[in-house]
């Protein structure tokens, strides 16, 4: 299971820094809302970088209509 935080090698993917202050100045200049860690590491939320990237997030599918397991016969009604 994906953490809820990207990874350093996915933020470094976005960014195209592997330096925290370039990932940071990077996050600011565009905006981008994140929690600094003890080591200056820039924390962003998975579910925030797919909004801000545009990629959809993972939606469920729309439930199929359950088949009749009967139909009822008007042919003999009047």
């Amino acid at each position: 299971m994906e953490s809820e935080i990207l990874s350093e090698q996915e933020l470094e993917e976005i960014t195209g820094y592997k330096e925290r202050a370039w990932q940071r100045r990077w996050l600011d200049e565009r905006q981008w809302h994140y929690v600094q860690s003890r080591g200056g590491r820039p924390l962003v939320g998975r579910l925030y970088a797919r909004q801000m990237l545009g990629t959809p997030a993972v939606q469920p599918s729309a439930p199929t209509q359950p088949k009749p397991t009967w139909t009822p016969d008007f042919s003999k009604v009047n």
